[in-house]
């Protein structure tokens, strides 16, 4: 059985340099993703565009029409983007799991994460918040990290589809309010502007909860 100074010392570091290496992998990715998409319709149109120079231009109206490479951002992006949406909310799950778990032994809380109500997310953030006397993430980054993951369950349990999922009025507020998404017969639609967004949200989310598990170290030395 691991000893608390060990957890203090090693294992909450080490999962602390994980997050932060994943992170910037993730960034990568989906810069390198977002590239791949927007050389790959561009290069498509091009090679179109040689095949309509010879035609009126009612005919390459007509042409576009049927033509146009619109798989780029009604597949391949969305299919694309919906993933990293999924992963990016793992991420942050998996570490909000691991504080938990640590906190709670170096903390020596009189409950553990599986004694409380609610879904695990919410079981390690009472635990955090409750009974380790985490402050940090804020309200505001929980707030976020709770936008993100409802439109990610809605990804995973309705395949983006708002009418599917058991709170159609509030994904509505939050297609709305949050950037880069927009909807289609009922179906999330996003642009590259929320992956962008959710991997700030998870970014902040990471960085306070391993600085406040830090700061509950020192307490506990």
């Amino acid at each position: 059985m691991l000893d608390n100074k060990y957890r203090r010392e090693h294992v909450l570091p080490l999962y602390r340099s994980e997050a932060n290496r994943t992170i910037e992998g993730l960034k990568f990715y989906l810069e390198t993703l977002e590239s791949f998409i927007e050389t790959e319709r561009e290069r498509e149109i091009s090679n179109l565009q040689k095949k309509v120079e010879h035609l009126s231009e009612d005919d390459q109206g007509e042409f576009w029409a049927w033509r146009y490479p619109i798989h780029w951002d009604d597949i391949f992006a969305t299919h694309l983007r919906a993933s990293f949406i999924v992963t990016l909310m793992s991420l942050a799950e998996f570490h909000l799991n691991i504080v938990a778990e640590q906190a709670s032994e170096i903390a020596s809380t009189p409950l553990k994460a599986r004694d409380l109500r609610g879904s695990s997310f919410e079981k390690d953030r009472k635990l955090l918040e409750a009974l380790a006397g985490f402050r940090r993430p804020s309200t505001d980054t929980w707030n976020s990290l709770h936008e993100v993951r409802e439109i990610r369950n809605c990804i995973v349990h309705a395949d983006s589809t708002i009418y599917r999922s058991h709170n159609e009025v509030r994904l509505k507020s939050l297609v709305a309010k949050l950037p880069g998404l927009s909807t289609t017969h009922g179906l999330i639609e996003m642009s590259n502007e929320f992956p962008q967004h959710c991997l700030a949200v998870i970014k902040n989310f990471l960085t306070d909860l391993y600085e406040e598990a830090s700061d509950m170290c020192q307490k506990f030395v």
